[in-house]
């Protein structure tokens, strides 16, 4: 998921993004990625790029390569269209997240990453560019995960593990982005995901 409401410090790549994937190692395993932006709409287009999962055994080495080079230019293509600076008047930032998680859990897929770079300003019926939610949001983050709930509720997820990713680039940046990441962090923690809060993305 990308934040296209605001321009961010960094943006992803597929070589950030497929890195620990190891496709040099083992190029013939699947994987199925979702880009979603995240906008002023509950409702934005999505784009499915997959690289199939083939047999080592059957498969021509050659073509398999080929097929893995495609498929991080796609990717890479795609993710360039969303690196570009736009200012929305608002920002669907926890529901549209919430809905991703939400759909992670109801898939088979063995591995499930949420991937978010944003820098997670909530700007609809609650804002936290508003001084009282975000001073509420660190003094009683309870009610304010309350009110965000109520329009998108989060069960267990269980095998998710979400990556809030986002480079504050001065220091009042970061005074602002770490109590959002940190009330994040808390609430999905809560609901059993894996949390990592970071400027890039790399799993071990």
């Amino acid at each position: 998921m990308v934040d296209d409401t605001d321009p961010l410090p960094v943006y992803p790549t597929a070589k950030a993004i497929l890195t620990s994937f190891k496709l040099k190692e083992n190029p013939w395993q699947g994987i199925e990625i979702k880009l979603v932006a995240i906008t002023s709409n509950d409702i934005n287009d999505t784009k499915y790029i997959s690289l199939e999962k083939e047999s080592k055994l059957t498969g021509n080495n050659i073509v398999r390569r080929a097929k893995v080079q495609r498929f991080t230019e796609q990717l890479q293509s795609y993710l360039t269209s969303l690196d570009s600076v736009r200012h929305l008047p608002h920002s669907i930032i926890y529901r549209s997240i919430a809905k991703e998680a939400v759909l992670l859990t109801r898939s088979k897929i063995k591995t499930k990453l949420l991937i978010v770079y944003s820098d997670l300003l909530e700007n609809s019926e609650i804002s936290f560019y508003n001084p009282q939610t975000f001073g509420l949001l660190q003094k009683d983050p309870a009610l304010v995960e309350k009110q965000l709930e109520a329009y998108q509720p989060l069960p267990s997820l269980d095998g998710v593990q979400v990556w809030f990713l986002y480079a504050p680039n001065s220091y009042h940046q970061n005074n602002v982005f770490m109590p959002i990441a940190r009330f994040y962090e808390s609430v999905y923690i809560a609901h059993h995901a894996t949390v990592h809060i970071a400027n890039q993305f790399s799993p071990q």
